[in-house]
């Protein structure tokens, strides 16, 4: 498992220079998606966010595989799984909301969870055990960032 990185600088020496497969045109090269994000099982179906459909496998960068599977794993052998509620989302190339960096969303090491009881800027119904279960693996919660709270998500860096 990779250590948690503390910044930008740290993100990209642990995972790649996304700025590298970023196009002329804006869009992201498929070549950053081919060599670096992975598909991983879930313990157990997740409602997919705003849809009547489930998930079943989810996408992380390649060097997180292990440790998002083994976190996940945790949280259901905690019977907390049915407490994530749904899947809001994880590898998607965008800015973070509201500014103009690049999102971790892009690095495939950041996740969304329940936004349905956890919506961005509220203070959310995020059950510790899961977040305490997270952090235990070097993840950061979004419901501890100190401006704008975010607690539907999960991110594997810091100050950032």
């Amino acid at each position: 498992m990779p250590a948690t990185p503390n910044g930008l600088s740290e993100v990209i020496a642990t995972f790649g220079d996304i700025d590298k497969f970023i196009r002329s045109d804006g869009t992201l090269s498929p070549k950053w998606e081919e060599q670096n994000i992975v598909r991983i099982t879930l313990p157990k179906p997740l409602p997919l966010s705003g849809t009547t459909s489930s998930v079943t496998r989810i996408t992380c960068h390649k060097l997180l595989a292990d440790t998002m599977k083994q976190t996940l794993r945790d949280i259901d052998a905690a019977g907390k799984w049915t407490l994530l509620h749904s899947y809001g989302g994880g590898f998607n190339f965008r800015v973070k909301r509201g500014g103009s960096q690049t999102s971790l969303h892009a690095w495939g090491i950041a996740w969304d969870f329940d936004p349905e009881h956890n919506p961005l800027g509220s203070k959310g119904t995020m059950d510790p055990g899961i977040v305490d279960l997270f952090s235990q693996h070097g993840f950061f919660w979004g419901g501890k960032f100190k401006g704008r709270k975010d607690p539907m998500h999960f991110q594997f860096a810091t100050r950032v």
